[in-house]
């Protein structure tokens, strides 16, 4: 009973919500690129990459992000009531929007024939199923929900990194071979072009204290309902006496309130992700894309995967840690731990793993995506990635210097 409210309250809303858009589209189009995020309050770097390279390719492209999170608060949540009213009137006289994960209104509303819209996934790969390869399952959506609120729907172009990756986003957002453009994400650029030696200048300039032992980054993937194990973990870094700096989703972050009793622990919040990835000497994970994004730079990666046959049950996974990476991932952390203080790392193994999930391994990712964005403004329906979008299309080499300035 509860359910059948829950989808007639959708369905009123989206009503709603097409009466309060449709006057915007009666309004010119403009020469416009709208971006659209509910995985931060702050500006995306995906999208701050994107948006400064198209800047300089064509300044006359007006550019509006629109980053926020829904958030668990009343208030938060009647503020992200008032976002999608501004999502609505920007996306009415857009050319082209590009989002980053699943958004409410690229997928709930009617928009006009020539908007184009690109999925900029916010992770490198899929270890685990998201979207529609875990409807149903315990900790994915249900399906009718999903359906009424559009999930993943409305997409004209999803951008990948490598043809395995395409494999698994086709199942996930649901859509056509057509629609996947094996050309690359905007954080490949950046971790490439990261000055790894100055990250760990810096690291080590702010927390002096830590030099001198062995640094590892945990950064845990988020899970429905439960902290990921993090207490067992911090004894066991604190026994081997190394550096355990923990990354969790700002989710989980937001949850540690509520369980006093994990330890503290080093956070490291001055820096991004992707800084204390370089600046660390091991990074371990579970069924995060950290672990793709990591192997980009030859960082050692190890997978603790202590809840693997829950974790499978209750998600699904497109990628199995043990049984495909199994001389790097344990149950035990303190396995891995011994691994990571005493025996040498295989990087003609991480290099193959990297090789499944990233081809387009050059500093020019973004050049290609601006490349189809510009087509899309200047064509409009006939516009697609100059054969880019076909699927599984021939991926660039490192040879290759994307566009043309």
């Amino acid at each position: 009973m509860k359910k059948q409210v829950l989808l007639l309250l959708i369905a009123l809303c989206k009503v709603l919500y097409g009466a309060v858009y449709a006057p915007f589209k009666l309004l010119p189009v403009q020469r416009k690129v709208v971006m659209i995020s509910r995985q931060s309050n702050k500006l995306r770097p995906d999208f701050e990459q994107i948006g400064s390279a198209l800047q300089q390719r064509d300044p006359s492209v007006r550019i509006v992000y629109l980053c926020r999170m829904i958030g668990d608060t009343i208030w938060s949540r009647i503020g992200y009531g008032f976002h999608l009213l501004r999502c609505a009137a920007e996306l009415g006289t857009a050319s082209v929007c590009i989002v980053d994960g699943y958004c409410i209104p690229v997928g709930v509303l009617k928009h006009r024939k020539s908007l184009r819209v690109i999925q900029v996934w916010h992770a490198l790969g899929a270890i685990k199923k998201f979207g529609k390869q875990s409807l149903a399952a315990p900790d994915g959506r249900d399906p009718d929900i999903a359906e009424r609120m559009g999930m993943h729907k409305n997409y004209d172009c999803v951008l990948c990194a490598s043809r395995r990756t395409a494999e698994i986003y086709a199942e996930a957002f649901g859509v056509t071979p057509e629609k996947l453009c094996v050309i690359g994400l905007p954080r490949i650029d950046a971790i490439l072009k990261m000055d790894r030696s100055r990250c760990r200048r810096r690291f080590y300039a702010a927390y002096p204290e830590l030099r001198g032992r062995k640094t590892i980054l945990y950064a845990p993937t988020f899970r429905e309902g439960v902290l990921p194990e993090l207490t067992p973990v911090l004894r066991a870094a604190a026994a081997a006496d190394v550096n355990l700096i923990v990354r969790l989703h700002p989710l989980d972050r937001e949850r540690l309130a509520k369980h006093p009793e994990v330890p503290p622990f080093l956070e490291c919040e001055q820096f991004g992700t992707f800084t204390l990835m370089a600046a660390a000497d091991a990074v371990v994970t579970d069924y995060s894309a950290i672990s793709i994004e990591a192997s980009l730079i030859r960082k050692p990666v190890y997978f603790y995967v202590y809840d693997l046959e829950a974790y499978r049950a209750a998600r699904g996974l497109n990628f199995d840690p043990l049984a495909e990476m199994p001389h790097c991932a344990s149950k035990d952390f303190t396995v891995l731990l011994d691994q990571i203080l005493h025996e040498p790392y295989d990087f003609q193994k991480l290099e193959a793993f990297r090789a499944q999930f990233v081809e387009t391994k050059d500093k020019h990712n973004v050049d290609r995506i601006v490349n189809l964005i510009v087509q899309y403004l200047n064509e409009g329906v006939k516009a697609h990635a100059s054969g880019a979008g076909v699927p599984y299309a021939a991926v660039p080499d490192a040879s290759d210097r994307g566009a043309q300035r």
